[in-house]
């Protein structure tokens, strides 16, 4: 007996736990911009994509959100992508200073439908990122910029808003910027929702 072709989507399942391998691993301590790793493959049938990022302790190096495309681009059935990122004490280019935003050949997504950007800040990458989203993902419903991360007060026991000053000091940098290069470019068929660190432990941090 011959032996049996897999479909596509049976292929597909060890990619998806490289993708799992490459979204893990640590971000090197470079003294240059850091890069998302290009893939190597298509992931033809992930619908639902997680990405966390964090500096950690150690690394204070930029990394670049936009090459996170390559991760949209290389997968078709996407329709779910949410990016956690903690970047405590990491330098980044702040969009106030840069606002030159850079574009990629238009690739559309027909299937993304919600996308959800936990600890947005005024990084550059992170609004040129955004605008690939809502000019390619065709199909998109939900777009969700949370200018916070971390643990909110009232959730559990927590009784206050944790993160640092500097990060608080961020947010009205970056509210700005959604409204001066993002909230124009959301098509009238997309829900854009803007979270903001409630404004009680907001005023207290940052005085």
């Amino acid at each position: 007996m011959g032996k049996r072709k897999r479909s596509s989507c049976q292929r597909d399942n060890h990619n998806d736990s490289l993708a799992s391998k490459i979204m893990r691993t640590r971000i090197p301590d470079l003294p240059e911009v850091v890069d998302a790793p290009m893939l190597p493959t298509k992931f033809l049938c992930l619908k639902h994509l997680t990405v966390r990022l964090s500096s950690g302790t150690t690394i204070t190096q930029a990394f670049d959100y936009f090459s996170l495309v390559s991760f949209l681009d290389a997968s078709p059935s996407l329709e779910t992508f949410i990016l956690n990122v903690s970047g405590k004490g990491m330098i980044h280019e702040s969009i106030s200073a840069h606002p030159q935003l850079r574009h990629t050949p238009e690739h559309h997504h027909g299937h993304l439908r919600s996308v959800k950007i936990c600890g947005f800040s005024s990084e550059k990458s992170l609004f040129e990122l955004t605008r690939y989203i809502l000019e390619n993902a065709v199909s998109l419903k939900f777009l969700t910029l949370d200018t916070f991360y971390g643990d909110r007060c009232g959730q559990g026991k927590c009784t206050s808003c944790l993160p640092t000053p500097d990060v608080f000091m961020d947010v009205s940098k970056a509210i700005s910027g959604i409204k001066t290069y993002i909230e124009n470019k959301v098509p009238s068929t997309v829900k854009l929702t803007v979270l903001e660190p409630c404004s009680r432990c907001h005023v207290r941090r940052v005085i």
